[in-house]
């Protein structure tokens, strides 16, 4: 007659504990990674939609993005407006009922680590994304660098023969939160300050240990483009 042979009790337990030890080690950087991944994703497809809604514009309507004439209405905006609510409104899949002036918004909407003045405004878009701009610019001025802290005219053009365009904060997920605007300072509320020091590799800039991808990154509306603005931007654009 064969012997049945087994774990024994304490072997079974020690496994256990064993596993148990692995997963609290790694589950927290596989969720990180995860939910980077989605960040990132969402990020592209932002980018994408809003290129596509700037380059349909110009070949219906005659304008893009660097060349809005009109300074968006604070109540009730007009989609016939050559602005970037009337480009963004006429182009894209834009729910109406949710974009509003961000002081408006309960409870309250804000940019983690920058700045959300009750003259910001989003503009939602159907699958919950939003995009957060000062309600009142035109193509010949430009808000605060989101990620640097500097500011430069939307139409002065830059080495690469495209004006330097229109600063906005995109956010992958609306409202829902964390609403922290992601950055490679290695802040987790968030930095306005993103730059990238003259000379370093991004991916030496934007390090695990520097890396903090939330829902929102800087972007910047150039002519027909849509570019990420801010190292953690570029970072997930190009990654």
């Amino acid at each position: 007659m064969m012997k049945k042979t087994g774990f024994t009790l304490a072997e079974v337990l020690i496994t256990l504990a064993i596993i148990g030890v692995v997963a609290t080690l790694t589950l927290p950087a596989l969720m990180t990674n995860t939910a980077e991944q989605q960040a990132k994703t969402a990020l592209k497809k932002g980018i994408n939609t809003l290129t596509e809604a700037a380059q349909m514009s110009q070949a219906i309507a005659g304008f893009d993005y660097a060349s809005l004439t009109t300074a968006q209405a604070e109540t009730d905006p007009s989609p016939d407006d050559q602005s970037l609510y009337g480009l963004l409104a006429t182009r894209a899949s834009v729910d109406f009922t949710k974009s509003k002036l961000m002081g408006d918004i309960t409870p309250e909407y804000t940019i983690n680590g920058g700045t959300s003045p009750e003259s910001n405004y989003a503009l939602f878009f159907r699958d919950g994304s939003a995009l957060l701009y000062p309600r009142d610019i035109i193509s010949s001025t430009a808000p605060l660098q989101a990620g640097t802290g500097s500011a430069a005219s939307g139409t002065t053009m830059m080495p690469d023969n495209l004006v330097y365009g229109i600063c906005a904060v995109y956010d992958t997920n609306g409202t829902k939160g964390p609403n922290i605007l992601s950055n490679c300072q290695g802040s987790a509320l968030g930095s306005a300050k993103d730059d990238q020091p003259e000379g370093e590799d991004l991916n030496v800039t934007c390090a695990s240990k520097n890396r903090v991808i939330k829902d929102q990154f800087g972007v910047r509306l150039r002519g027909g483009y849509a570019v990420p603005n801010g190292a953690a931007a570029r970072w997930a654009f190009e990654n």
